[in-house]
């Protein structure tokens, strides 16, 4: 895939991303003074609860099957059978987690006694099942799914503006956000089976726990990961008030905002880029990452310093004066999207395309246990911000034991000469060639 071509799907990402987000953020700063800090915690905790399911329904596809098929994307054979099996498997995963969640609904507490803000969350999951951004992310073509997704996410923006008028009507938010959900998974999971003349043919029990089985190691990788992402809300909830649930929350929404424009783009559009390269052989995958982290470096780094600065002024726009108390919590948080950008490079780019699947998961894994030990001890002394404490010191320990392992393999994830101002600009310049043109065009 040319340079130009790489720049395209990474705006298109960058459309899908900031219109997941920064879309429905229109809504925050009416929804979150309506609410408050509490019925905003509430949403925000079932929210965080039914994330478990979206995980267990999507089984770490996105990088798996993205694997898969991006390193012969002109195979049709493969196409459909990674497809097949891949929505066989969600169907299953998602029957077990309906089962799951209803014995949550009237076991668990939290979820028991907002009983509708439960179940109009969870039934998100069945976009889960419909989505195919992960083979289109595998196909490297995502322009019109990200304008799919930006007509139905102004949507949901003028709905939720309609619905929600008072206090009260916090349980329909939910809904709403499931409902857009729904219409963009299955409106993408038709566009798919059309655009590449997918073929469905029946898939055995056998074949889907073969797959289960094959691709373990990444959904556990991914499982421990929330372990010290998600269920930072999740133990909070258990130890202090939904007040600084939704103190918490609100932080950690903005940041998910920032990184969906910052990261999250770059990560989705380079996984299948760098994915083929490794798959051309190893020495030529790790050329291209040295050339490309500088960039990456540079760019989440100077996002990084912007929100540092501006985040105490957009935090209190965005939710009002009430919400105060979250700007210490967004402020530790701008070291985040740098620190996630490299151990997805070393992680994620490297070791999952060099099928070093078992030393990421004992990273993860052994880093989200001593997480969440870490994590119940700071919240009962500092409340929430011990919570933001907790996920940095967290990515901090992630990024640099993946370095180690990486160095102790004989893999060197960084070439210092690829830093200089000269090489970094080589990379730079057929975007800015391309955005001048533009420019001189309008």
């Amino acid at each position: 895939m040319s340079k130009k071509g790489l720049f395209q799907n990474i705006i298109s990402l960058g459309v899908v991303q900031v219109t997941n987000y920064a879309l429905p953020l229109i809504t925050v700063p009416v929804i979150s003074r309506i609410l408050g800090p509490d019925k905003f915690g509430v949403i925000s905790y079932a929210a965080s609860f039914m994330a478990y399911f979206t995980l267990l329904i999507g089984y770490g596809f996105d990088l798996t099957a993205t694997r898969k098929i991006s390193k012969d994307p002109a195979n049709t054979s493969l196409r459909n059978q990674v497809f097949n099996e891949v929505f066989a498997c969600k169907l299953l995963l998602f029957l077990i987690s309906t089962f799951i969640f209803i014995i949550c609904l009237f076991s668990f507490p939290p979820l028991a006694l907002e009983k509708k803000v439960a179940v109009f969350s969870f039934i998100a999951c069945i976009g889960t099942v419909f989505t195919q951004n992960w083979l289109f992310q595998a196909m490297q073509d995502l322009p019109k799914i990200a304008w799919l997704s930006l007509i139905s996410k102004l949507l949901f923006t003028f709905t939720i503006l309609i619905v929600v008028q008072q206090r009260e009507d916090y349980v329909w938010q939910p809904l709403v956000t499931s409902l857009i959900q729904i219409v963009v998974a299955v409106s993408s999971y038709i566009w798919a089976v059309r655009k590449y003349n997918l073929r469905f043919h029946k898939v055995g029990l056998g074949e889907i726990f073969n797959l289960l089985w094959e691709e373990k190691v990444v959904f556990f990788s991914l499982m421990v990961i929330s372990l010290y992402t998600t269920s930072n809300i999740i133990i909070l909830g258990l130890f202090q008030s939904e007040t600084q649930v939704g103190y918490y929350s609100a932080a950690q929404k903005l940041m998910e905002v920032a990184r969906s424009v910052i990261t999250l783009p770059l990560a989705m559009a380079l996984y299948p880029y760098i994915g083929k390269a490794f798959g051309e052989g190893k020495d030529v995958g790790l050329r291209t990452v040295h050339r490309i982290l500088p960039v990456i470096v540079l760019f989440t780094a100077i996002s990084g310093v912007a929100m540092l600065l501006t985040g105490p002024m957009v935090l209190k726009m965005f939710y009002g004066n009430k919400f105060e108390p979250s700007i210490p919590v967004f402020q530790l948080l701008t070291f985040i999207p740098l620190i996630i950008a490299l151990s997805n490079v070393f992680g994620i780019q490297i070791m999952m395309n060099l099928k070093m699947d078992k030393q990421f998961f004992r990273i993860t894994a052994s880093c989200a246990i001593i997480s969440v030990i870490l994590n119940v001890f700071m919240v009962q002394k500092i409340g929430y911000i011990g919570t933001a404490i907790n996920w940095l010191v967290t990515e901090i320990v992630i990024t640099i034991s993946m370095y180690i392992v990486l160095r102790r393999n004989g893999i060197n994830p960084i070439d210092a000469r690829q830093f200089a101002p000269s090489a970094i600009y080589s990379q730079l310049q057929p975007v800015i060639l391309k955005l001048s043109k533009r420019y001189e065009k309008k």
